[in-house]
């Protein structure tokens, strides 16, 4: 296992050879994808609590996430949210995500849709 700070070497490595427009789409990406299903449910408690956690920290998101990932199962959704190598957002994919009853797809804005719902 790595130690904190292999790892922030590791990331700074990476981070250095990124172009801006690159790290602009870092900051973006799935990681602002995680960041907005935070935000969806700020009033619920659960949620506000992942807030603080934070959403663009590596490491700190990949909690953020296996939380947010548990609390979409409950009410209903299968996600599979990707936040990319070390939680930097690169390579990350889009998130992928399934209503539980139906087996349908559902896009980013029906999920923020239904966790805002939820949270009411």
């Amino acid at each position: 296992m790595s130690t904190r700070e292999e790892n922030i070497k590791k990331i700074n490595a990476g981070l250095e050879i990124l172009s801006d427009g690159e790290l602009e789409q870092i900051a973006g990406g799935t990681v602002g994808q995680l960041d907005d299903l935070v935000r969806a449910g700020v009033n619920n408690p659960f949620l506000k609590d992942l807030a603080g956690l934070g959403t663009h920290v590596p490491g700190a998101n990949a909690i953020t996430r296996d939380l947010m990932e548990d609390f979409l199962g409950k009410i209903g959704i299968n996600a599979d949210i990707s936040i990319g190598f070390l939680g930097t957002g690169l390579g990350s994919e889009n998130n992928k995500y399934t209503d539980k009853a139906t087996g349908q797809s559902l896009s980013h804005a029906e999920v923020l849709k239904r966790i805002s719902a939820y949270a009411i």
